[in-house]
């Protein structure tokens, strides 16, 4: 099959950064680089809930150079998925969408997602929830490190004793998860000599000078805590010989917060320069990558869950200068693409933090306060990052070998192309779990549950309900015939391809005014669906037809 061998389901938000400039936006607007990139002429299908967002898809992989054709599939779906085997959704899998999957049998196809943010409330309780009903075992999580796919497990075996102890559970479905990366568009990332000695040029950069970079959200209590960073900054350009220049390029989300960046760098590190770039101006943005000699992040943050924009440096041919903090464990190798920091937080089962979670699970503290309190509770070393700072700043030919060496690893690991062929053999396992358990029991259609058939649910409300014995018969009609009711909107608002087509109505009184029909007949002869039905309803709500016992 040419082609991926699962749909994306796309909605607009998940794949760009116009509203917002955050890691899961970011990777998004990347993957469907990717997927232009690595199937430029073949058929990719889109999945979701209305033809608006198929349409969009479509022109985006077109500004990305994908020129094969775009089948767009409306869920939940229809037997093309059961044939591409899978559907990837740009976040874990919703209870919805699982639901929605199961109303054609739950071994339909399956659904797999990935982990971005793993610390708020919705996060926690969708990855727990993960091993009930609707999830299947051949639904599956990507996790983007080690941390993500730990946190997933202690996550689902929390859920999994609580059910046990409380309920009395005794069959939980557990997903499939598999450590797979998040990808970059890596030649995008890439810098010439020109390109860097104009970005250092534009920004008044001198020849030895040494430039630090972090580009990210500048949000201190939610991302990274600069107040050591800039301690050891300045302990270190009191030990070597070449001015350090810090940028840090990003968006504040308000005054406040800027004058705190400000006020602690003055207090901080007053020696040190430091230029400021609006994350917010592309080529601003770009050119501050490109003027850097060295990429720091120093996350000591339970919000990041694996981090785009160390591998963005590595692409870039930047040593990174990390923390030793989730993701970055397994995308910057210690020693060979850069350094990584040690980071020091309370022992699991010490109880540091169990009233922090209640009280952000009470509402008594936000997200922000939830997280930020557990930052201020993690250390990024003194000593060893000072050093880290040091040996980056006085010896050339380490950034030269670090950078070398990540760029390497960016293209043979992280670029999309590479990264989405691992997603497509993760669907195939999904595949062969699929077809395993189709094979020992007959496929069965699900209903969501507390959401039933309406007229199920509401049946006591009518006088009396429609028989299909009951006798079809055609009112008189003027010249305007069907058109003339059509064009009230108080009517026609309901119209439309999914639950009512304008073809169901006009194929159910055609054959109303072919011959005598009772509701039996005339429904067998157009096709009894729920939307011939409906339209059989909505026909006689306006008195075209009349049925009668």
């Amino acid at each position: 099959m040419s082609g991926p061998n699962f749909a994306l389901y796309y909605a607009g938000d998940a794949y760009s950064t116009a509203a917002k400039i955050m890691g899961r936006q970011s990777a998004g607007k990347a993957l469907m680089k990717g997927v232009a990139r690595r199937w430029p002429t073949d058929e990719v299908h889109g999945f979701g809930h209305n033809r608006k967002a198929g349409t969009a898809m479509a022109r985006q992989l077109t500004g990305d150079g994908h020129s094969g054709t775009v089948r767009w599939r409306t869920a939940p779906g229809d037997a093309v998925l059961e044939q591409l085997g899978a559907v990837y959704y740009p976040a874990p899998v919703t209870e919805e969408m699982a639901h929605a999957r199961n109303t054609l049998g739950p071994t339909s196809y399956s659904l797999f997602g990935v982990t971005h943010t793993l610390s708020s409330d919705s996060a926690m309780e969708g990855l727990g929830r993960m091993i009930l009903a609707p999830f299947q075992a051949w639904d599956g999580l990507i996790c983007t490190s080690a941390v993500a796919l730990s946190v997933a497990q202690r996550l689902q075996a929390e859920m999994r004793e609580w059910q046990i102890e409380h309920i009395g559970a005794t069959r939980f479905n557990t997903p499939a998860m598999k450590i797979i990366p998040l990808g970059v568009d890596v030649p995008a990332c890439a810098r010439t000599p020109d390109q860097i000695a104009a970005a250092r040029a534009a920004l008044g950069l001198r020849p030895d000078d040494v430039v630090f970079l972090f580009a990210g959200r500048l949000l201190f209590h939610a991302k990274a805590n600069p107040a050591i960073y800039y301690r050891a900054v300045e302990a270190a350009q009191a030990r070597v010989g070449q001015p350090i220049v810090c940028i840090e390029a990003g968006v504040y989300p308000n005054d406040k917060v800027a004058e705190g960046y400000r006020h602690a760098r003055a207090e901080l590190a007053p020696s040190v320069r430091f230029i400021e770039v609006d994350g917010a101006v592309e080529a601003d943005y770009d050119r501050a990558w490109k003027a850097a000699d060295v990429f720091t992040s120093l996350s000591d943050n339970i919000q990041e869950t694996f981090g785009l924009t160390p591998v963005e440096a590595m692409a870039a041919g930047l040593p990174a200068l990390v923390s030793d903090w989730n993701g970055y464990k397994d995308t910057v190798r210690d020693g060979i693409d850069g350094i990584r920091v040690p980071t020091v937080a309370p022992a699991p089962g010490s109880g540091a933090g169990a009233d922090l979670a209640a009280r952000h699970a009470l509402g008594q503290d936000t997200f922000d306060f939830f997280i930020g309190r557990v930052s201020m509770a993690t250390v990024v070393e003194f000593d060893p990052l000072v050093e880290a700072i040091v040996a980056l700043s006085s010896d050339p030919a380490l950034r030269r070998r670090m950078g070398e060496a990540g760029a390497a690893r960016a293209r043979e690991v992280f670029d999309w192309p590479v990264i989405l062929d691992r997603y497509c053999d993760f669907a195939a396992d999904l595949g062969e779990l699929r077809r395993a358990a189709a094979a020992l029991k007959p496929r069965h259609r699900l209903q969501i549950p507390l959401r039933p058939d309406p007229f199920a649910l509401f049946q006591d409300h009518p006088t009396r309900h429609l028989g299909d014995d009951w006798t079809v018969r055609v009112r008189p009609l003027d010249a305007r015939g069907l058109d003339r009711f059509l064009d009230l909107n108080m009517v026609q608002y309901i119209v439309d391809d999914a639950c009512l087509p304008e073809a169901a109505l006009r194929a159910v009184l055609a054959e109303a005014g072919r011959t005598d029909h009772t509701v039996a007949s005339l429904l067998a002869a157009v096709g009894r669906t729920p939307a011939s039905q409906r339209a059989l309803m909505w026909l006689l709500k306006l008195d075209i037809l009349r049925a009668q016992p």
